[in-house]
Formats: structure tokens, C-alpha cells, sequence
């Protein structure tokens, strides 16, 4: 399949709403949540891949983050300890994005290593 075609879907169940984001594509890096970027960046390097950080998973998680950012008062960053109430009950589940003739086009996959630990991190059920 092409690069310029996001590999995975992903949607999170929070909150009582389904919120869905593809891998993320192209040039540059993800405007990830720097608690994001910080949990990603400690984990070692086999737990890491070239495609971490831009992964569904990690732009959901991240995207409620900022969005916890914009609720605070007092202008500081959530740290994932932080966050972890609001993801409670949260569930996630990855869809591959395959050319329409592949059958493993829509098939369930599994987050990678690192987006598997940030959410386990966070609590979130892995619906696999």
C-alpha cells in the first residue's frame, strides 16, 4: 500500500463517545502531547519503533490530553498520572487499513508496544 495512506484506524470509547483517528501520515513530526512524547521517548529502545508517536492510538490519547490541558486553570501541562480518572472505563479498539482487495483490510490489530503501555499505563481496555 502507499505511504501516503494511513495503516491503522483506531476508536476510543470515553466519556460516552466514540472518537476515531488514523495513523498519522506524512512529513514532520506529530504535534503529540509532550507527556506523550516524553512516555514514548523513556520507553527502551526495542519497545520503540519508527512508526511510534505516530500511531492512532497515541494521537486518541493524545488529543484527550490536550484537551484536558485547555480544561485546567492553571495552565499546566496533564502528566499521565494525571489523566488516569479521566480514561477510566475508557475502551480502544484498531482496525487495519489495507487496500480494499487485502483481506486484512478491516481486521483488528493490535496496538504496538509502546502505544500498548501507554495505554495500560492509562487503564485503557484493549479491544483486540
Amino acid at each position: 500500500m502507499p505511504d501516503e495512506f494511513p495503516a491503522v484506524a483506531s476508536s476510543l470509547l470515553i466519556d460516552g463517545k466514540i472518537l476515531s483517528h488514523t495513523s498519522l501520515i506524512g512529513p514532520g513530526q506529530a504535534n503529540l502531547h509532550p507527556a506523550i512524547s516524553d512516555f514514548i521517548h523513556s520507553l527502551p529502545p526495542g519497545e520503540q519503533s519508527r512508526f511510534s508517536g505516530r500511531c492512532a492510538e497515541a494521537a486518541l490519547v493524545s488529543d484527550q490530553l490536550w484537551r484536558l490541558d485547555a480544561e485546567r486553570s492553571d495552565g499546566a501541562s496533564t502528566t499521565l498520572d494525571q489523566a488516569i480518572p479521566h480514561f477510566e472505563g475508557a475502551v480502544i479498539t484498531s482496525r487495519a487499513i489495507r487496500e480494499p482487495d487485502n483481506p486484512n483490510h478491516g481486521q483488528t490489530i493490535p496496538p504496538c508496544e509502546a502505544c500498548r503501555k501507554l495505554l495500560r499505563k492509562l487503564g485503557v481496555q484493549i479491544i483486540e
